[in-house]
């Protein structure tokens, strides 16, 4: 039959033979489902306090969300959205060896990346040669960039910089090899990543001085707005923050705070506001909250965007550039084959909120140096998102989601709110220094951890679905290469040029161009940053923890591992499976991951039909731990006779699978030492019973 016959073609709209579905049809659906429970009971609460209903409607949406490439650039910086592309891809390159760094960042671009982001190691960050931590590209001087510009086209790429504390001393010695290479500067593109106050939160060091720190920061922005106008000199990172538990709110609040104080200094300078502006951009970790973290870029834009317009700054400058980086917080070291399930939400996420740059962690990057697989992997999380997924393609996919849409205003103005606060208590430099920061993320890293532990927030391989029989994935730790010999040119002319200038900065940038010259002749970065330093005394202050949110878990496992390697045998407990299968398998299943989470063998069967017999089976099992595993049909009188009978047989702990309610303290009396279920702290649990094996020592 051909479509044009009138059998067809008198069909009403294929819509309108469907019933047009209502919000009441919706709620009573729902209520339905719940047996009679409120609504409400489906409304969830976020780390950041937001509550997010089930339903969002038209109603729930803000007015006026504006337009892509419009203030308040909530929906994207441009007309037409990031491009066919979709987000840059960015990948980051951090072994200690520069060699070895130049090498993976020619295979990066060969597998698809954009651009490069180079992470420096602590030694280079705080100018300190002492310092241990090896994780990071460590540069002496301008020689160690050799490398790159023997194997890329640095004129073409663009190269983000993140060097802390030391940020004027490696654009030195960059801009120095530049020029030996015959690279123009003004060909350079990417950012220097100068953000010091991020950097004193993460490293607790400034050696300049947050002062000098932050003088140096104009001349740095003054001397490449007239020869780097490509390479932005200021990106301000969460990423401190976000490792040390901040929630979305906390790091919108603390990256704005941030922005606001260096936009302060160089307007303080004479900056047009709008230049100075241009100079900053942004980097946010995004977590496995897809909709909270794809707000959470979108919301950035719009505070950004609001903040900028009270200080003066056009509308085409107002528009925040956002590096969004799959977080490092959500990655495991057991069961790491999760973690590349983990990044694509985190990308997706990203993608979806529009942000401009990404990159993608390897997913064996808790573990130790990644190798060429975990690598390539995570370039291809973004290549097939792009080229496969089309996200690129969509101008804001997520405009027009009520729910989204809500959730990015609700934020925004909880973020504000926080920022004002913030501005209230004198500044984010203000916050940092008398542990204003420090307290807030304290109680944030509690609450998270407090999730973690209580299975609100389970981690999947970890705290839930653990695998005892796992071959551990093994790295070997990167390791700080051989440093090479000191130049045999003589700096100690330009160094004291240098130190006389930065002793007493003009502002207008002759200081780094003395740094460069001292580059040129040899200088390395920790007497650049020395000489930088002048007379100036550095800011000191305790860093912020780094947490992932597997950690407390993982440590459980590798005391288990360790009982192991020395006995020959994890510490187990006997699941005392009462009844038909149906009547015991849940709890069982239940019983089984929440133990082996913290490396507690569950020692399973097919259960038994009396006390007696489940009795004489645990004291055959080697051990002095039991949980009760039935129905709550049985457990009233099954209970209390069977933890009689194992503590009979030696049991030390009598556990029950399920909620004791009215139950609780005659089960007590015969001898039940606790109870197992969703929202208990299963941490502490596991905790107390690892200390009572001796497997744990506290």
């Amino acid at each position: 039959m051909a479509l044009s016959d009138p059998a067809f073609t008198e069909l009403p709209p294929l819509a309108e033979l469907f019933p047009q579905p209502t919000i009441e049809d919706w709620r009573r659906i729902a209520e339905t489902s719940l047996k009679g429970k409120p609504l409400e009971r489906l409304t969830i609460r976020t780390h950041d306090g937001l509550e997010i209903g089930p339903l969002a409607t038209a109603d729930d949406a803000p007015s006026d969300p504006g337009y892509p490439g419009q203030p308040p650039f909530v929906r994207g910086r441009t007309a037409i959205g990031p491009g066919l592309d979709g987000c840059r891809i960015v990948q980051q390159v951090a072994h200690p060896s520069a060699d070895v760094s130049g090498r993976w960042a020619a295979e990066e671009l060969a597998r698809g990346s954009h651009s490069l982001w180079l992470v420096l190691d602590r030694a280079t960050r705080t100018g300190d040669p002492d310092a241990t931590e090896s994780t990071g590209v460590h540069l002496t001087d301008e020689r160690d960039l050799d490398p790159f510009f023997e194997r890329l086209d640095l004129s073409n790429t663009p190269i983000h910089l993140s060097a802390g504390g030391s940020s004027s001393s490696v654009a030195a010695i960059l801009i120095a090899a530049a020029r030996r290479h015959g690279v123009d500067p003004r060909a350079l593109s990417g950012s220097i990543d100068c953000d010091p106050l991020g950097a004193l939160a993460d490293d607790g060091k400034l050696a300049l001085g947050l002062a000098g720190s932050l003088e140096l920061l104009v001349e740095q922005t003054r001397w490449s707005n007239w020869h780097t106008p490509n390479l932005r000199t200021i990106t301000v990172s969460t990423l401190p923050y976000h490792m040390a538990g901040a929630d979305a709110v906390q790091e919108l609040a603390y990256a704005l705070a941030t922005a606001i104080e260096y936009l302060r200094v160089l307007a303080d300078h004479d900056f047009d506001p709008g230049a100075a502006c241009r100079q900053i951009g942004f980097r946010h970790a995004i977590g496995r909250d897809l909709f909270v973290e794809a707000a959470k870029v979108r919301a950035m834009r719009r505070i950004w965007a609001r903040a900028a317009d009270a200080c003066g700054v056009p509308d085409e400058d107002r528009a925040a550039p956002i590096h969004a980086v799959a977080s490092p917080r959500g990655l495991t070291t057991r069961d790491p084959w999760v973690n590349m399930l983990r990044t694509t939400v985190g990308s997706f996420a990203a993608a979806v909120g529009g942000a401009d740059l990404l990159t993608v962690l390897p997913f064996d990057t808790a573990i130790g140096e990644s190798d060429e697989l975990a690598r390539r992997m995570a370039t291809n999380t973004q290549t097939i998102l792009r080229e496969e997924s089309h996200l690129g393609r969509v101008i804001d996919p997520g405009g027009g989601s009520w729910y989204l849409e809500k959730l990015t205003d609700e934020l925004a103005v909880a973020a504000w709110g926080h920022f004002q606060a913030i501005e209230a208590a004198g500044g984010m430099a203000a916050a940092l220094l008398d542990g204003t920061v420090a307290r807030e993320l304290d109680r944030s890293l509690a609450d998270r951890e407090k999730a973690v532990a209580t299975h609100r927030d389970p981690v999947t391989g970890v705290s839930s679905y653990p695998n005892l029989a796992e071959t551990r994935l093994r790295r070997e730790a990167a390791t700080k290469p051989e440093l090479p010999e000191p130049s045999v040119k003589d700096t100690t002319e330009v160094l004291g040029r240098l130190f006389k200038a930065a002793n007493d900065l003009t502002g207008d940038g002759t200081v780094i161009e003395i740094a460069i010259d001292a580059a040129s002749t040899g200088a390395t970065v920790d007497q650049l940053t020395a000489a930088l330093r002048a007379t100036r005394q550095p800011t000191i202050m305790p860093s912020l923890p780094a947490r992932r949110d597997a950690e407390i878990f993982e440590r459980l496992r590798d005391a288990s591992d360790v009982w192991l390697a020395d006995r020959g045998v994890r510490p187990r407990i006997f699941l005392a499976n009462m009844g038909l299968v149906p009547e015991y398998k849940p709890r069982a299943a239940f019983a089984t991951n929440f133990f082996e989470a913290g490396g507690i063998e569950a020692l399973g069967n097919e259960g038994f039909s009396t006390p007696d017999e489940a009795a004489d089976a645990f004291a055959a099992a080697n051990t002095a731990m039991a949980v009760i595993c039935s129905s709550d049909a049985r457990y009233p009188d099954l209970v209390p006779e069977l933890a009689q009978a194992l503590e009979r047989h030696g049991a030390r702990t009598v556990l029950v699978a399920g909620r004791p309610r009215e139950h609780e303290a005659a089960w007590r009396e015969a001898g039940v030492t606790g109870f197992i279920h969703m929202s208990c702290d299963q941490y502490r649990m596991l905790v107390d019973l690892l200390q009572e094996e001796g497997v744990l020592h506290v």
